[in-house]
């Protein structure tokens, strides 16, 4: 089993999160979107990059240099890594999910 301290994967939920904006944004602006409704697909697509990230894998073999191995390293299983679990994030993204709820009740 791999020990906890190998190579630490990239925090990609900031990445995701500025894609979540985009993505509200352009959704907003070409569906003309109600505050409301764009306020929700935001809380929605924010709180599903928290709860993905939650969970992220720690104690990775590095990747390879070329740029085709490391898509491949990105997609490829590796076996007995342990799991960090960010209750935190856990739980935002839960809360963002149920204020999307109501919002999207209240258009």
């Amino acid at each position: 089993m791999q020990t906890s301290g190998g190579y630490k994967y990239p925090t990609i939920w900031k990445i995701l999160s500025l894609l979540a904006i985009c993505i509200t944004i352009l959704v907003y602006w070409f569906k003309n979107l109600s505050a409301i409704g764009g306020l929700s697909l935001f809380l929605n697509l924010e709180g599903t990059v928290l709860l993905a990230s939650s969970l992220t894998p720690d104690g990775l073999l590095p990747p390879p240099n070329k740029f085709i191995e490391k898509i491949k390293w990105f997609f490829s299983q590796q076996n007995a890594t342990p799991f960090k679990f960010y209750p935190p994030m856990l739980f935002a993204g839960l809360f963002l999910m149920f204020l999307a709820a109501i919002t999207s009740a209240m258009e």
